[in-house]
């Protein structure tokens, strides 16, 4: 019953910490590159998302990924890995994004936060 409590009080505890709101997903995408390898994008956030991915991807590695958004179309984005869960995938931080790209990706988050609260 302890071990409960205090599972629920560190899950709770990262939900606080946390900036920014996040949305489920899944997005398609794809990593640039010399071939645009297919990505799969959940927990969007403004500051970042998680990737599924089998492959491990070192911690601290910056690539330019593209993510195909709902109401805004494709964006472009810069991304740092900041997490791995071997077999799973990594997070990453958005990095060097512009004012007019973190518009567009707010207005994004926006409207799928507000669908959402429509399709309960």
């Amino acid at each position: 019953m302890i071990e409960n409590v205090c599972a629920q009080t560190l899950a709770a505890a990262n939900i606080n910490r946390r900036r920014h709101v996040r949305i489920a997903g899944p997005f398609e995408g794809c990593r640039v590159g010399a071939l645009e390898t297919p990505l799969s994008i959940f927990d969007l956030s403004r500051g970042g998302c998680f990737v599924n991915a089998m492959h491990d991807q070192a911690l601290g590695i910056k690539f330019v990924m593209k993510i195909d958004l709902p109401y805004v179309g494709q964006l472009r984005l810069k991304a740092e890995t900041l997490h791995r869960r071997s077999g799973f995938g990594f997070a990453v931080r958005f990095v060097e994004m512009s004012e007019e790209t973190a518009s567009v990706l707010e207005e994004a988050l926006d409207k799928l936060q507000n669908q959402d609260q429509y399709d309960e």
